[in-house]
C-alpha cells in the first residue's frame, strides 16, 4: 500500500474539510507521524458537490482515502482542468458525497441519532393538551400500584412457607381477627391468611397492567394519530419536484415507520423501561432491608453487568438489523415499482430481469436475517449465564446465612422469587434497548424528511388572490431547473407574455421547449430564477396558495388519477358537488355514456393511476373534473393528446364555450387545438420566437409556425397512410 508510485494522495477529513496530501516518497512518514505536507489540496463539501482549492500543481494519480492506518478507500481520478482552478474526480466524486460521512464521521458499530433532534422528537411525543396529561398521571399511578402489588407477592409466599413450618409465628396479629370470623385453628388460620394474600398480590399485579396500559394506549394512539395528520400535511407541502424525484415506496416506508416509532417509543417508555427502573429499585430496597447489602450489592451488580453485556450485544446487532431493514426497503420499493410498471414490463418481457433484480435483495435480506438469529442466540446464552451466575452466588450467600442462623430459611424463597421477577422483563432489555434506539432512527429520518424546507413558500403576510378580469402576465421571466453544471440548462430565457381577459392563448413549440413549464410556474410548483408573474396585477408570490390554486384549472396531458371510484376522481375537482353536477362534467367532457356502459357505472375503480381505463378514458374524466371545478383561469397542456378526431372535435366546442368568459392557456400539439385561440406563442430554445393571431402566422410562410404546422401535417399524413 505505501510503495505505490509515483504520487500517492492522502486524505484527512476534519468534520468539514477534506485535505488531499501529496508526497510520494514520504507517505509512510505522514501516516506515522500525522505531519502535515506541504503539497495539498483542500476540498471543502458544500451543497452535495466537491469544490477544490490547488495551491500546487498536481500530477494525474491514485487517490487513497485513509480512515485509519491500514484501510483504505482505493479511487481514481486522472485529470484536473487545464488552469488548475478544480480537480476533476469523475469516478470519486459520487463516493465521496456517499460515504463521507460514514467512514469520517461515526463508527461502524453505532446508528447515530443528531442530538439536536432529540428535542423536536420530545415535542412530538409529549402531548400538549391536559385531558392526554392527566391520562399519564393516572397511568403512573396504575404503574406504582402494580408494583407494589408484585414486590408483595415473595413477602406473602415467604410468610406462607414460615407460617407453616413455625404454626405460633404470627408478626401482623391475624390470629385473632381469623378467630372472629370463626375460624379457630391457628394451624391453618395464618397459611390461609398469606395464601389470600398472595392471591389478592397476583391478581391486583394484573388488575392494575391492565388498567394502566388501557389508559396509556388512549394516550399514545391520539398522538399518533394528530403527528400523522400533521406530517401527512407537511410531506404534501414539499417541493413538488423532491417527491416526483424521490421514489413513493420508500417516502411511504419512511412516513409509516416515523408514525409507529412515535407509539413504539412511548409504549416502550411508559410499559417497559419505567417500570423495570421502579421494579429494580424496590427489588434492591427489599433485599437490602430482608437478607442484607451483601446480597442486595451482588443482586444490583448482576443486573448491572447483564445491562452491560445487552448493550453492546445488541449496538452490534443494530447495525445487522439495520442492513437487514435497508434489504426489506429496498425490496419492498422495487416491488412497488415494478408493479406499478406492470405494462412496461410485460412490454419488454422482463419478468426474469426484474425477479433477478428482487432476489438480490431477498439474498442480501436472507444473508443478514441469518446474522440477527445467530448474534441473537449468542445474546440470549450470554444473558442466561450471566443472570444464573448472579443467581446461584445470591442463593449460595442467602442459603449460608440461613444454615448459620442470620437469617430465615424464608428468606431464601424471597430471593428467589425476586430475582426471577426482575429476570422477566431484563430478557426484554436487549429488545427494549434495540427498539428504542431504531425508533429514534426512524423517528429522525421522518424528521428529517418533513423539515425539508419547501423553495416554494407562502408569505406571512399574504394575501388572497382577488381575480376581477382575469389578466395573466409573465413578465421577463427566466427559469432552469436544478443542475450539477457550472452553467444550468435555461428553460424559459427572458420569457413575456400577456393573457388578456377572456382571451385564449396557444403556445406552441418543440419537446422540452418549456411549454409545461409555464403551467407549473403559473401554480407555483417551482419560482422563476428571475421575473415576475402576474395575476390582474398581483404578484403571484404575494398570495396564498390556496387561493391561487383555488383560482386555476387545469387539464394536463397525463392525468393522473386516484385509486379510487370514477365519481371520486370526477369530484375531486369540487369536493361536495351532487351526482348531478358530477354527471355534467361528464358529458361536457364526452364520457358521460362510456361510463353508463360500465357494469357499475360512476362507482366503478379505476385501478392503480387509473391503469384500468384508456389513455382517452382517463384524459376525459381529468377534463370532466376541471370543468367541474369551473375555476377563472384555465390551462389545457395537450388536453387532447390522447383523444380520437371525434371526440377531439367535441372537447374543442367546449373549450370554445368555456374560453369566451375565461382566460385560457392552451399548450397545443394538433392545429385544430391551435385554431380555436386568438392568438398563438410560438416557442423554440425557451424563448419566443414568433407571436400573433393563427391568421398572421399562416401568412407568415418563413415563419417557424408554418415549419410547425407543416411537421404536423407530415405526421397526420403518415398516420393517416399507416391505417
Amino acid at each position: 500500500m505505501y510503495r505505490l508510485n509515483p504520487l500517492i494522495n492522502i486524505v484527512r477529513y476534519n468534520g468539514n474539510k477534506l485535505s488531499v496530501f501529496s508526497n510520494a516518497s514520504r507517505s509512510r512518514r505522514f501516516l506515522d507521524s500525522r505531519r502535515f505536507l506541504s503539497n495539498y489540496v483542500h476540498i471543502a463539501f458544500k451543497n452535495n458537490g466537491i469544490q477544490s482549492n490547488v495551491e500546487h500543481r498536481l500530477r494525474p494519480s491514485r487517490l487513497l482515502i485513509f480512515y485509519s492506518d491500514t484501510k483504505t478507500i482505493g479511487s481514481r481520478f486522472n485529470g484536473y482542468s487545464s488552469d488548475y482552478s478544480s480537480l476533476l474526480l469523475p469516478s470519486t466524486t459520487l463516493h465521496l458525497n456517499r460515504n463521507l460521512y460514514r467512514f469520517f464521521s461515526s463508527k461502524l458499530d453505532k446508528i447515530p441519532v443528531q442530538k439536536h433532534g432529540i428535542s423536536k422528537i420530545f415535542k412530538l411525543l409529549w402531548p400538549t393538551d391536559n385531558a392526554s396529561k392527566r391520562k399519564i398521571l393516572v397511568s403512573m399511578v396504575f404503574l406504582v400500584s402494580a408494583k407494589l402489588s408484585l414486590i408483595s407477592v415473595p413477602l406473602f409466599l415467604s410468610q406462607l412457607i414460615s407460617a407453616v413450618l413455625k404454626p405460633p409465628h404470627d408478626p401482623f396479629g391475624l390470629v385473632p381477627k381469623l378467630e372472629v370470623l370463626g375460624m379457630d385453628s391457628p394451624e391453618f388460620l395464618l397459611p390461609f391468611a398469606y395464601l389470600f394474600g398472595y392471591f389478592l398480590s397476583r391478581v391486583s399485579t394484573s388488575l392494575f397492567n391492565e388498567l394502566r396500559n388501557s389508559v396509556f394506549s388512549a394516550v399514545t394512539e391520539r398522538s399518533a394519530r394528530i403527528n400523522a395528520s400533521n406530517m401527512f400535511m407537511n410531506i404534501h407541502n414539499l417541493d413538488i419536484d423532491f417527491l416526483i424525484q424521490s421514489k413513493s415506496g420508500e417516502v411511504s416506508a419512511v412516513f409509516s415507520r416515523g408514525i409507529k416509532a412515535i407509539s413504539q417509543i412511548l409504549r416502550i417508555t411508559v410499559f417497559q423501561v419505567v417500570p423495570v427502573i421502579l421494579e429494580f429499585s424496590l427489588v434492591t430496597g427489599l433485599l437490602c432491608y430482608k437478607v442484607g447489602p451483601s446480597i442486595a450489592a451482588i443482586s444490583a451488580a448482576t443486573v448491572c453487568l447483564y445491562l452491560l453485556f445487552t448493550t453492546l450485544v445488541t449496538k452490534r446487532r443494530m447495525v445487522i438489523r439495520k442492513d437487514m431493514a435497508d434489504a426489506d426497503r429496498k425490496a419492498s420499493g422495487l416491488f412497488l415499482d415494478s408493479i406499478t410498471n406492470a405494462e412496461a414490463v410485460r412490454y419488454y418481457n422482463s419478468q426474469m430481469t426484474e425477479l433477478q433484480r428482487y432476489a438480490k435483495h431477498q439474498k442480501e435480506y436472507e444473508k443478514n436475517a441469518v446474522d440477527v438469529q445467530k448474534s441473537l442466540a449468542f445474546l440470549n446464552f450470554g444473558q442466561q449465564l450471566i443472570f444464573n451466575s448472579g443467581l446461584f452466588v445470591s442463593l449460595l450467600l442467602t442459603l449460608k446465612s440461613a444454615i448459620s442462623g442470620a437469617t430465615e430459611i424464608n428468606n431464601f424463597i424471597i430471593v428467589n422469587t425476586l430475582l426471577f421477577q426482575i429476570g422477566v422483563p431484563l430478557n426484554m432489555i436487549g429488545t427494549m434497548y434495540r427498539e428504542v434506539k431504531l425508533s429514534f432512527v426512524d423517528l429522525q429520518k421522518f424528521l428529517d424528511l418533513v423539515s425539508i424546507a419547501p423553495k416554494v413558500h407562502e408569505l406571512q403576510d399574504a394575501k388572497d388572490l382577488v381575480i376581477d378580469h382575469g389578466a395573466i402576465e409573465f413578465r421577463n421571466v427566466s427559469y432552469s431547473y436544478p443542475s450539477s453544471d457550472s452553467e444550468p440548462h435555461m428553460i424559459l430565457d427572458d420569457f413575456s407574455l400577456l393573457v388578456r381577459p377572456g382571451k385564449t392563448v396557444a403556445i406552441v413549440g418543440d419537446s422540452g421547449s418549456g411549454k409545461s413549464t409555464i403551467s407549473k410556474l403559473l401554480f407555483r410548483f417551482y419560482d422563476p430564477t428571475s421575473g415576475t408573474i402576474l395575476i390582474d396585477g398581483q404578484d403571484i408570490k404575494n398570495v396564498t396558495l390556496r387561493s391561487l390554486r383555488d383560482s386555476l384549472g387545469i387539464v394536463p396531458q397525463d392525468v393522473v388519477l386516484f385509486n379510487e371510484s370514477i365519481k371520486f376522481n370526477i369530484s375531486y375537482g369540487k369536493p361536495g358537488a351532487t351526482f348531478d353536477e358530477i354527471m355534467e362534467a361528464a358529458r361536457l367532457a364526452g364520457i358521460h355514456d362510456t361510463i353508463m356502459s360500465f357494469p357499475e357505472g360512476y362507482d366503478t375503480m379505476v385501478g392503480e393511476r387509473g391503469m384500468k381505463l384508456s389513455g382517452g378514458e382517463k384524459q376525459r374524466i381529468g377534463i370532466a373534473r376541471c370543468f367541474l371545478k369551473d375555476p377563472q383561469i384555465l390551462i389545457f397542456d395537450e388536453a387532447t393528446s390522447s383523444l380520437d378526431f371525434k371526440a377531439e372535435s367535441q372537447i374543442i366546442q367546449t373549450f370554445k364555450e368555456m374560453g369566451t368568459t375565461k382566460s385560457t392557456i392552451m399548450i397545443a400539439h394538433r392545429l385544430s387545438s391551435m385554431l380555436i385561440a386568438d392568438e398563438i406563442v410560438v416557442f423554440r430554445g425557451g424563448r419566443v420566437v414568433e407571436m400573433g393571431s393563427p391568421s398572421e402566422l399562416f401568412r407568415n410562410k418563413k415563419g417557424y409556425f408554418r415549419q410547425v404546422v407543416n411537421s404536423i401535417n407530415l405526421r397526420s399524413r403518415t398516420e393517416d397512410l399507416s391505417l
